[in-house]
Parts: structure tokens; sequence; C-alpha cells
């Protein structure tokens, strides 16, 4: 009783943040019946005068015979392949028919038609299901395969029917980021197929949740910097061919650039000098497209900065000659969606002269399963934990219920200092002093005596070469040397990190143990 009477709990700490919409459409689309595309041929009023001036490059998915490389993961099919594989999981499957690989130009393009009737063959047999996110990507990469080529084929129908369904189902139950993803889609596909209320509705959608979603620093609101560069791309493609759009809105395109401008800002604010993201909350490599790709697409459709700083999102960064640090002072995001949120408050990231230096768990997989909820659990970032506690409840592998709010207290350039209130009864606070040859975080818990845990995940070329227990004094590589004051004990484990899906790497992580404060001094 007492376990149902917990679950209970935390699944109305769970639902209390979503919107009354999320909660009707959960309910609708698990009572309606599933939907199968249909051998049918339609009359279809195709406007081939769409152009698209950026073909960006994708990575090497399709590796030819029916071999794909899909989220690190290689699978070779035998004489047909199995569209609604599962044997790596959904990400897997959701990733195969996303048809990414349509935009590889080394696979003939014989080739690829003969990949999307294999698929289309496939489904009208009800062997697959529609649903609505990989339906967004697989129309758009059609498309613009379609327009690339000046193809006029009889796969389009099948295309037009998704584009039919999805304009039935947008993700009302999820919204974020595959809202978004549902009215990029059906904006082109409104305009590519002549469907002027598709056009219409998913304009309307964009405006509004571009108002919503990129807050006033230029930040994706789910604060993920993996899908932030995903929405930033898509904006940029939409950018790409609407600005020549023959019934182009240009007060609409306007505010597409504006926004985009935004997002160009926090990710080069964001991002580190070697152009790595920092892997906050659900982010890896190797997924969205390289910063030197999007930043070269904007230069080519002109979205420039707009020279904004780094504010509402939380998160800051400080840079000298000697090291570089994002410091996440952010909120769980957004609200009413945070499926790609991490228990991962008043962490930072660190690199000391372009390397990477102390780093933090990842995310390798999407499977709601134990190593999920360990990569967003608070013991796998540069944080505290306090009474083998998470700051906020994460579960489920895409829910949160019960969560930690933060509040930034100080905001200078070389001192920062915020709290957050995610333990019960009890707060957090931590600053950072951000000086020329050194950092000095310090960690105060406020509320009685605990059992608090300082986490430190080195990277994997990092080297612990010497620990003084007295005085509590660590060198590692690099000429850096730790000191935590007030520690009571000091652990060296090692740890298995990620930085992209479904590939594991070895290296260390410090543990500090201390009741309330704690002064740890990072020198370079």
């Amino acid at each position: 009783m007492k376990n149902k009477i917990s679950k209970l709990i935390l699944i109305l700490n769970t639902v209390k943040y979503l919107r009354w919409t999320q909660l009707f459409y959960q309910v609708y689309y698990r009572l309606k019946k599933n939907e199968f595309l249909v051998n049918r041929i339609l009359y279809l009023n195709l406007n081939k005068e769409i152009k698209f001036r950026c073909h960006p490059v994708v990575m090497h998915k399709y590796l030819g015979k029916k071999k794909f490389r899909l989220l690190n993961i290689e699978h070779q099919f035998n004489s047909i392949i199995n569209w609604d594989c599962m044997s790596y999981g959904k990400l897997w499957n959701y990733n195969l028919e996303y048809f990414d690989f349509l935009q590889q130009d080394e696979i003939s393009v014989e080739e690829r038609k003969a990949l999307i009737y294999s698929f289309y063959d496939y489904s009208i047999k009800k062997r697959r299901t529609l649903e609505p996110y990989p339906v967004s990507l697989r129309a758009i990469n059609i498309i613009k395969f379609t327009i690339k080529y000046n193809l006029d084929e009889v796969f389009l129908n099948y295309v037009f029917q998704e584009l039919k369904y999805l304009n039935r189902n947008y993700e009302y139950h999820l919204l974020a980021n595959h809202y978004l993803e549902n009215a990029f889609a059906l904006i082109l596909g409104g305009a590519f197929f002549t469907k002027k209320k598709w056009l219409h509705k998913a304009k309307s959608i964009i405006e509004n949740e571009l108002n919503e979603q990129i807050l006033a620093d230029g930040a994706h609101f789910e604060l993920s910097p993996m899908y932030h560069k995903i929405i930033f791309f898509r904006l940029l493609e939409l950018i790409d061919w609407y600005s020549d759009y023959d019934l182009c809105d240009q007060e609409f395109l306007r505010e597409c650039r504006e926004k985009a401008s935004l997002m160009r800002d926090w990710l080069e604010n964001i991002s580190f000098s070697t152009g790595d993201i920092p892997l906050f909350n659900d982010s890896a490599n190797h997924i969205a497209f390289e910063n030197s790709i999007l930043l070269h697409y904007a230069d080519d459709v002109e979205v420039f900065r707009c020279n904004m700083r780094l504010g509402l999102s939380g998160y800051r960064s400080f840079k000298n000659s000697k090291y570089e640090i994002k410091i996440d002072f952010a909120e769980i995001g957004a609200q009413y969606q945070p499926g790609h949120a991490h228990a991962d408050a008043l962490s930072f990231i660190l690199y000391c002269q372009d390397n990477p230096l102390f780093i933090e768990k990842g995310t390798s997989t999407y499977d709601p399963n134990m190593r999920r909820h360990e990569e967003r659990s608070t013991n796998s970032h540069n944080t505290v934990v306090v009474n083998e506690y998470n700051q906020s409840q994460v579960w489920g592998g895409f829910r949160v219920g019960k969560r930690a709010n933060t509040y930034i207290l100080k905001d200078r350039k070389d001192y920062l200092e915020a709290m957050h209130d995610g333990y019960k009864g009890l707060k957090h606070y931590r600053s950072f002093n951000l000086n020329e040859s050194n950092i000095i975080i310090t960690d105060k818990i406020e509320g009685g005596k605990n059992i608090c845990k300082a986490y430190f995940h080195l990277d994997k070329k990092i080297e612990v070469i010497n620990y003084n227990e007295n005085k509590k004094k660590i060198d590692l590589s690099m000429n850096v040397q730790l000191h935590f004051e007030n520690a009571k004990t000091i652990e060296i484990e090692d740890y298995e990190f990620s930085t992209t899906f479904n590939e594991y790497k070895n290296a260390k992580r410090i543990i500090v143990h201390f009741e309330n404060k704690l002064v740890s001094t990072i020198q370079f």
C-alpha cells in the first residue's frame, strides 16, 4: 500500500505541471485507432518552384547493400529491410525511418528511390503504424530529395497521405520540439503540395511556438544544446526555401530571421572555443549538425549574430587564457515538457587549454532502463548529492516529478552564485569565484547536518597523478591541482561516460564527502 501511495504522489507531482491540452490528448491518442497507409493513387498539384540553396552533408548513415549505421550501431538487413526493426530500441528504429540518408550524395539517386519504395511497400501492408514525429522528419527529407532531383514519383502519394495524417495528429500530447517539427514539416508540405490550409495552420503554430520556445537569450526552452541545434537547423532550413517562396509572408520571414539570429548567438555563447557543445541535459555528439556546418548555413541564408549574451536560460560562460567553463544555473526545462531534463542543478563542465577536464556522464540511451535513470540522476553531474537523493524526481525515461527550483543570486562576470531547493527542507548554495589561475567553488547546505557528496567527473585523458589524503589535495595531469577544504573523505573511482549514443568510455571521478560546507579550489 505504501508503495502504491508513493507512486500515486509521484504521478501527481508529474502531471500537475502538464497543460490541459496535453492531458486531453494523452488520453485521446491512446484511445484512437492506429492509422496506416493505403495503396492509392491521387492527383497531386505540386509546386516545383521551391528551392533550397543549401544541402548540408549528412553523416554516413546508409552504408549500401541494405546496411545502416544509426546511433553508432550497424545492422545489415538481408533480402528485405525490416522497417519496423526494434532490435536496438525505438530510437534506433525512428532514425531508420527518418530517411536522413536521402541527403547522402554518394548514394545513387536510383538506390535512394529504391529505399523509399521499399519503405512504402512495407508500410502499406499494415506492418507499421503512422507516428507523427518520424512522419515529420521523413516528409521533409523526401520532399527535399524530390526537389533536388526534380522527381515526380508515385511515392509522393504516400508522402501526401502521411502529411494529411500529420495535419490531424499534431503532437499536442507532447508539444515542445515535437510540435515544432510537425509544423516545420507541414509548412513545407503545404507549400510543396499546394495545400494552403496546412501551410497557414503550420505558419501560425511556428510563429506562436518560436515566441514561446525561444527564450530571450536565444536558448531553446528545453535547455539541451543538442536539441537547440536541431531546432536551429530546422529554422535555417525554413528560411532557406521560404525566402524564395512565391507566397512568402515577409513579416513571418522577418520574425523567423530574428529568432534564428538569437539562436545563433546562444549557440556561439554556449559552445566551447573548440566548437564542442557542453553536454548538458539530453545532449550527445553526432546527432545534430556540427557547429561549423550550422554557422556556415546561417551565413549562406544571411542569419547573423545580434550580440545577445547568456541570460534567461540560466547558463553562464567564462573563458580566459587557461580555462573555459560552462555553468548550469538553469531551471528544469521546459516546465510542461521536461522529458530531456536531468537532475543537474548548479553543475558545470570545464575545459583546460581547449581540452575536456571535467565532463559529465552524458546521454547514451533513451531506453527507459537503469542506465537512462543513472544518466539523468544528480550523481552523474558535477554537483552535490545530499542524503543520497536526486535534486529532482527523474523517472520513467522522460518524466520528472517534484523538481528543484533554481535561483541566481549573484551574476557578475567573475563571480556567480545560485541556490536550489531540490532537497526537502534544505537549500544548496553554490558559488564560482573565477580567477585568472584558479576557480574556487563554495558549496553550502543549509538545514541541519547532512550526508553530502560533491562529484567531479574527469575526462578519460585526465590522469590522477597524486593524492595527499592528509592535505586533501589531488594532482592531475595538465598541471592541474585540486584542494578540498572541509572535506571529510575523498574517493577516486572508475566510472563510465558517453559523449554519443551507445558508445562508452572509462575514466575516473572524484567524490568528496562533507557535511555542510565545502570549498573546492581548481588550480591551473
